[in-house]
């Protein structure tokens, strides 16, 4: 009698827990709030401060619900009119332009439990296209130079999260950490003030990128299952 009571508090204890899940929805549509995390290395670029850096409201997902599994897909876009980093040594070489980056992922989340908490992990592939378009001068000599850096690759973005449903699910506020691994092939041309080439780079690089916040999104869940 004890167990069949047990067993009967455990079913209806269940039964909001089940209710308040994403899962009950067929699709979600969401942005991302904010990200913080490492930007892929341009040039010689130094490891220091300006690693991690942060965004928000530059990414959307689009999302399909069955069960515990989830399909994404991810489009995102950062820009940066003053993006600035250290070259080839921190009291060298400094450069400054601007700084486009495209990336279009597509992937899954699973849930770990149901509930109105739910950790989950997942992962991503996707593209990632990065234009870097600056100048840098010499700090030793005050040489300048122009730069323009192009990136292409395919990126894996192995992920955990957490997310929170509320309002019934019909609102989901997720936060995840990761790393972006990026495998890219790197075009670099250095030119002089008068439009001279100085220098032309073609080269393949692998990356690995942390991000203790790969995104913190607000998603908006449509169409029962």
């Amino acid at each position: 009698m004890k167990k069949l009571f047990t067993l009967a508090l455990i079913i209806f204890l269940s039964q909001p827990i089940y209710a308040q899940s994403q899962s009950e929805y067929s699709y979600s549509i969401g942005f991302k709030l904010y990200g913080y995390g490492e930007f892929p290395k341009l040039m010689n670029e130094i490891k220091g401060s300006e690693d991690y850096r942060s965004s928000s409201f530059n990414a959307l997902v689009f999302k399909f619900n069955d069960n515990q599994m989830s399909y994404r897909i991810i489009g995102a876009r950062y820009t940066n009119d003053k993006y600035s980093f250290k070259n080839l040594c921190k009291d060298c070489e400094t450069v400054t332009g601007k700084y486009t980056d495209f990336t279009a992922k597509i992937g899954f989340e699973r849930n770990v439990l149901y509930g109105i908490v739910q950790p989950y992990y997942g992962v991503d592939l996707g593209y990632r296209k990065i234009d870097f378009d600056g100048s840098g001068r010499d700090n030793n000599s005050g040489q300048g130079y122009n730069i323009t850096v192009e990136k292409n690759g395919g990126i894996v973005y192995p992920f955990m999260g957490v997310k929170i449903n509320i309002l019934n699910s019909r609102l989901t506020l997720a936060g995840e950490l990761g790393v972006d691994v990026l495998y890219s092939h790197d075009k670099e041309t250095k030119t002089d003030n008068a439009n001279n080439l100085i220098n032309l780079s073609n080269f393949r690089r692998w990356g690995f990128y942390n991000q203790p916040l790969g995104q913190l999104s607000l998603q908006f869940n449509f169409g029962n299952q």
